[in-house]
Formats: structure tokens, C-alpha cells, sequence
């Protein structure tokens, strides 16, 4: 998914990330810096930068786009601690034009880090201090494709017990495992709900004793909102010789397994070239900009190929969310 969610500081030539802008360092105070039309991007990520899922896209989609804009980038990741993370947006600031933070965690060390560097753009993907000025943010609602397939659980569940698997406990994981549960339990007022953080997107070992767990207990259904973890709950099924089926956040990775049957479709290398270009355009948004299911070319719950004749109701919860007719519950 997910609806969210950038321990040393590692820096290397290249770009990166969900949720960026910056206004430029030049005298006047424009997109562009001091280089001329090179723009300076600095990319802050909060977990690897090769997970094959949010983190990794992010920095995709900020590549793809780097000799049209003429970009050079830096790039630190695994960025956690909160020390760290504010040391990295610091140094960042120093030589950038434009700082992109990919990660929820890195929300709070930006709130206080860019009114310090007024001519840094800073931009984020999580919900961020409103009234500053070069602090914006861009941001995915997760939790709403996770009501989606919370629906979707509750019908397909042989057992009548699903389950959720976060990872780090920020804000996108709790949206995620609320609205999961809620989806489930608007299908099947009956329904049994199993849920964890076990507060790493990266750590296969947990992802898959939590999955053994879930289980060993029935579910037979997991949202796992895990990144780099994934294979530790898909290792946990197969440890299992059950059929469990699984759904994950943000990118398509259904030939790992045919125990997944969806994902959260997340584009972030179109999110990342709307951020950039409302930058260079001198367009960003004042404060977090949201995207739901509105726009299905940005987000969408998407069923895997062995899943297809799912894709229907999906779509039909999909549209009910949109117009209203469903309401994501609170916190979600």
C-alpha cells in the first residue's frame, strides 16, 4: 500500500523520491540554483533505496527525469533516527536546490529543519507544519485501497479471519490497518481481525515470524505493509503448506508469488514528475497535497493476474469511496 509510508547517511550521485520541491538558491530566489539551469536536488529517504518497493520507486521516478531537468542529485537513506534524519536534511540543505523526502519518519525532522534554510525547497510525503513556506508535501492516502481490500479479505476468507502486517508505525501503517479492518468488517460484520507492527519495512526475519504467528492462529488473508519484508511473509506461507493468500503496498509484485493476489498501485514516477515540474513551474501547492483513488493512473487497488475476475468489486468499492457512498472511518 501503505495511504505513506525517509540509519547512516549515505550520499551518491543520483535522485530520488515521493514527496519533493525546493525553491531555488539563487539571488532571486527561483528554480535553478546557482549553477544555472542545473537544479540541485537532494533526496532524503527514509529505509533502502534498492527495497523493490517505495523507497526504490521514489528514487525511479526522480532518475527518470534527470537529464530532462538537467538534475544533480544526492541521495541519503535508512534514514530513521531522528538525529540522523535531521542532521541529513541539514546537509542536504547546504548544497541543494530542492530537498525530496520519501518516508512519513522524515516529516517531523523537515518541520523543524526548513525554516533554517529558507532558500531550500523542502518536500515531503506525510502531513506537514502548515505555514511555512518552502515546506510542502505530496502525499498518498494509503489507508483508502486498504478498505478496498479489506472488502475484498472478508469475501474471499475460507476461515473468516484476515490479518494485517505493518511495518514501521507511522502514520500511512495505522491509516492502513484501520481502514483494512474496517473494509473487512463492513462485508462481514463477523469477521476476525489479526493485526501487528512489527516497526521495520525491511526486516524480512519479523515480517515472517509475524506472519507465522497470524497464521498458526487462522487467518488465511494477510495485508502485508511491508516493503523489503515482503519475502519473510511470503517465506512464512510456504513454511506453513497453507494457502494463504496476500495482499502489499505500493508496487506490482505478483510473479514473487502466486500467494499474492493484489497491491496498491502507487505511480510515483508520476507523482515525482508532478513535483518536480509544479517546482521548476513555480507551482507548489501551499502545505500537503492528497491523492485517494481519484485518479486511478496515481493510485489504484489492483488485482493480480490470478485475481482478475476480482477487479470488478474492487473498482465498485473503488467508486463508492469516490462518490461518497462509503466513508473512510476515522483515522484512516
Amino acid at each position: 500500500m501503505r495511504m505513506l509510508s525517509l540509519v547512516a547517511a549515505t550520499t551518491v550521485a543520483t535522485l530520488t523520491l515521493l514527496g519533493t520541491a525546493a525553491c531555488g538558491s539563487s539571488d532571486d530566489n527561483s528554480p535553478g540554483g546557482s549553477d544555472g539551469d542545473v537544479i540541485k536536488v537532494g533526496v532524503a529517504l527514509a529505509g533502502p533505496r534498492n527495497d523493490g518497493a517505495f523507497y526504490q520507486t521514489y528514487l525511479k521516478g526522480v532518475q527518470a527525469l534527470e537529464e530532462e531537468l538537467n538534475l544533480k542529485i544526492s541521495v541519503v537513506d535508512n534514514l530513521t533516527d531522528p538525529s540522523d534524519i535531521s542532521d541529513a536534511l541539514n546537509n542536504l540543505a547546504a548544497d541543494n536546490d530542492i530537498i525530496i523526502g520519501g518516508g512519513s519518519a522524515l516529516v517531523a525532522g523537515a518541520n523543524s529543519v526548513a525554516p533554517n534554510h529558507p532558500d531550500t525547497t523542502f518536500v515531503m510525503s506525510g502531513v506537514v507544519k502548515e505555514g511555512i513556506d518552502n515546506l510542502h508535501a505530496y502525499m498518498m492516502l494509503q489507508g483508502v485501497p486498504a478498505y478496498v481490500a479489506g472488502t475484498i479479505a472478508a469475501q474471499e476468507s475460507k476461515t473468516g479471519h484476515v490479518g494485517f502486517i505493518g511495518g514501521a508505525a507511522i502514520p500511512p501503517t495505522s491509516q492502513s490497518d484501520i481502514d483494512f479492518e474496517a473494509g473487512a468488517k463492513a462485508t462481514n460484520g463477523n469477521i476476525k481481525y489479526a493485526h501487528v507492527t512489527v516497526g521495520d519495512f525491511s526486516d524480512a526475519a519479523k515480517a515472517k515470524q509475524a506472519a507465522a504467528a497470524q497464521i498458526a492462529d487462522g487467518v488465511d488473508i494477510i495485508y502485508a505493509f511491508v516493503d523489503a519484508g515482503l519475502p519473510g511473509v511470503l517465506q512464512a506461507i510456504k513454511d506453513s503448506g497453507k494457502d494463504v493468500k496476500v495482499f502489499n503496498p505500493t508496487t506490482d509484485r505478483c510473479e514473487e508469488s502466486d500467494q499474492i493476489i493484489g497491491y496498491d498501485y502507487q505511480n510515483n514516477q508520476k507523482l515525482v514528475e508532478t513535483i518536480l515540474n509544479d517546482y521548476v513551474n513555480e507551482q507548489l501547492p501551499a502545505g500537503t497535497k492528497k491523492y485517494a483513488l481519484e485518479d486511478p493512473a496515481i493510485q489504484k487497488l489492483t488485482m493480480c493476474p490470478n485475481s482478475t475476475h476480482l477487479q470488478p468489486l474492487a473498482d465498485q468499492v473503488t467508486e463508492k469511496i469516490n462518490s461518497g457512498k462509503i466513508t473512510m472511518p476515522e483515522g484512516g
